[in-house]
């Protein structure tokens, strides 16, 4: 089934987890956004095998709290699945690549859990909640809703984890549920007395694909925030999910700055000292040609680099250098994401910088050792590379749509994190 064309475009997502995460909070979220839940039961519906089921959603006042409550019901019986059976029935179904990818890792992030905790191999692993027609229509239709939306950028806050016990088919077991803590290691999380599941397999899983953890240093303005509530009896927990959709601010961090003057050593020791800083770790070295007293030339040395290696920096530049002392101060700066992906041209893959920016736009510069490495190997302009990585850069925007990151690829950050 071929979707249709989003409803809607919002940037930014902060989800605070805090009182609560479950499949289909997240969904009723992502419908209190604006997603017409219509939308996305046809595009759940296309696959194959999946009991008839309906998306009830409705605006309810739950803890003096307007939020949206969603539950899906369905009159079939069904038998437990395994995770082959469920990635089977989404590479048979009709359902868009960017909506497939991210729901079989899901379900793969989930399988791989149960599979450590239960001596399986993933493939193996029978699906009792999760494989349930409520749990498949939760994660694949929180993508389907995201697809809708526009894919945001997610992150999200701590995880809060509750105590006591929950009963499931496997019979009794402690909260938080095994493959919960599983899927959430290395994750920031806080463990409460509240005897309660606050945080499902499922929503842990949920957010370990679509989201990253939000940095402490990155600002946002909230534009609109929405509230969904659980179903089920949540023994005094707040049962709240809440969602920010948000205006980026760049990332704001400090850094070092070092400047000093040199007029009376050989030139080419400055070069050499580049490359000792680099190494070190700067985010950038310069050089700036000056007039000194006496109207003697010389050259302005100007490093960025983080605070804690600043002793080091300066230790270097004595060392290499004829200068008696620098100046060190310690600014603000402000930064944009950044990415380095290789894009395919007639010329091989040749790396691509991307940048976003802080209202969601996308936009790119081909990186200059990758094209100078083509043109040497291939004999070509490099005027040429640079063109054919452009055309390969804006072909593999608008494939990706907004956003422009490959959500199946790690993602780098490029080596020089200065202010270029």
């Amino acid at each position: 089934m071929k979707t249709n064309s989003k409803n809607t475009d919002v940037n930014t997502l902060v989800v605070d987890p805090a009182g609560g995460m479950s499949g289909d909070m997240f969904l009723g979220c992502i419908f209190e956004l604006g997603v017409d839940p219509e939308r996305v039961s046809g595009i759940v519906a296309d696959l194959p095998g999946l009991e008839p089921f309906k998306i009830i959603t409705e605006r309810v006042i739950f803890r003096g709290i307007v939020t949206r409550q969603t539950r899906v019901v369905s009159t079939s019986e069904h038998s437990a699945r395994n995770f082959s059976d469920i990635l089977s029935m989404i590479k048979k179904s009709g359902l868009e690549s960017s909506i497939s990818g991210p729901a079989i890792e899901i379900f793969r992030v989930i399988a791989e859990a149960e599979g450590k905790i239960h001596g399986k191999k993933p493939e193996e692993v029978h699906f009792h909640e999760v494989g349930a027609v409520d749990s498949i229509v939760d994660i694949v239709g929180s993508v389907a809703a995201l697809y809708l939306l526009g894919f945001p950028k997610i992150y999200h806050r701590r995880f809060n984890l509750g105590s006591g016990t929950i009963s499931i088919a496997h019979g009794v077991i402690p909260v938080p549920a095994p493959a919960t803590l599983e899927i959430l290691k290395g994750e920031e999380v806080t463990m409460t007395e509240m005897d309660a599941e606050i945080v499902t397999p499922t929503g842990a899983a949920l957010l370990k694909v679509l989201a990253e953890p939000l940095p402490s240093s990155l600002s946002f303005r909230p534009k609109s925030v929405v509230y969904s509530s659980g179903t089920r009896d949540c023994n005094g927990a707040p049962g709240l999910l809440r969602v920010i959709e948000a205006e980026k601010i760049c990332s704001q961090s400090g850094i070092t700055v070092i400047k000093t003057t040199v007029d009376d050593m050989n030139p080419e020791i400055l070069e050499y000292l580049r490359e000792r800083l680099f190494e070190l770790g700067a985010f950038e070295v310069y050089f700036t040609v000056v007039v000194m007293k006496k109207g003697r030339p010389g050259t302005k040395v100007t490093v960025l680099c983080p605070d804690d290696i600043k002793e080091d920096v300066s230790l270097t530049i004595f060392r290499e250098t004829t200068t008696f002392g620098m100046r060190i101060t310690s600014e603000n700066r402000i930064e944009l994401d950044r990415w380095i992906e290789p894009v395919n041209t007639p010329f091989g893959d040749i790396e691509i910088k991307f940048r976003e920016l802080p209202d969601g736009l996308i936009d790119f510069s081909p990186e200059y050792e990758s094209c100078r490495k083509a043109a040497l190997d291939r004999e070509v302009p490099l005027e040429k590379i640079y063109r054919e990585a452009r055309l390969a850069g804006m072909e593999k925007l608008t494939r990706l749509g907004k956003g422009g990151r490959d959500k199946d690829k790690k993602q780098k950050r490029s080596d020089d994190s200065g202010e270029k």
